[in-house]
């Protein structure tokens, strides 16, 4: 039998993040474990997927809308907790994509969600991670928290410096660790990030952009080479630790600045 591969994505019910889990389940052999913030989430789009053979989906709830940093550990540990207990020894790619895009009145809420949110699923993740033999962590980051982009009159301090925050953080993972991290910019696919720059419409669908950011993943992962029209998920699949592991991957592959 073919070995299993085990993804996990954060903030996976809508957007991007549901996007990802889609077309992963369309892959054989592949475990797909998602988190939702809590049970009162609407988890029948999950259960409505088809999934590829011998491919399965476990659902688990991790909050991390909170300013309050004590919560944060305790989620993560009883999220690691959980997943010991669904027999989850390893974790081939983690996708850190939960976020929350605030008024600058609550932005220690987005360095909750954006920044603090990513580093502790991280560090819960790490010993995960080190089981497997193809490991991957993956940032979903943002053009927005690009310094050498960065868009004048653009209303994003709040998002901008929060992903800027967590882009720092990939990297030093990256020059920390053995494993191959991987900052994308998933190409634009939210109605509120594009209203927020004054940009009526995004770019393209969740769809396209999820298929993006996985065939990244893919190529990654077996060092292979992929045609220019995958997109996301082809970032995260054709990446390696010396040509693609501490670079910040925008949608097609071309790097963003950081």
């Amino acid at each position: 039998m073919a070995p299993n591969t085990v993804y996990l994505t954060t903030g996976a019910n809508r957007g991007i993040g549901f996007g990802i889990v889609s077309i992963s389940l369309q892959h054989a052999n592949t475990t797909v474990v998602v988190t939702v913030r809590n049970e009162t989430t609407d988890v029948a789009p999950f259960k409505a997927l088809s999934k590829a053979d011998n491919s399965d989906l476990i659902i688990t709830y991790l909050s991390i809308s909170t300013t309050s940093t004590r919560e944060i550990e305790t989620s993560h540990r009883a999220f690691a907790g959980y997943l010991k207990a669904r027999d989850i020894e390893m974790i081939d790619v983690l996708v850190a994509n939960a976020g929350i895009d605030t008024p600058l009145s609550s932005i220690a809420n987005d360095f909750c969600a954006n920044t603090l949110g990513p580093i502790a699923l991280y560090q819960t993740g790490l010993p995960f991670l080190r089981a497997s033999t193809i490991a991957k962590f993956v940032i979903i980051g943002s053009i927005l928290g690009s310094i050498g982009a960065v868009m004048p009159r653009a209303s994003t301090l709040s998002c901008g410096a929060s992903k800027d925050a967590v882009h720092y953080s990939a990297k030093r993972i990256h020059d920390e660790e053995e494993m191959i991290v991987l900052t994308i910019h998933p190409g634009g696919s939210s109605k509120l990030n594009y209203y927020s720059i004054g940009v009526p419409a995004p770019p393209m669908t969740v769809e396209q952009s999820a298929e993006g950011v996985l065939t990244k993943v893919r190529c990654l992962s077996f060092r292979g080479t992929c045609s220019p029209t995958m997109k996301t998920l082809k970032e995260i699949d054709t990446a390696t630790k010396e040509m693609t592991s501490g670079a910040f991957a925008g949608f097609g592959g071309a790097e963003v600045p950081w």
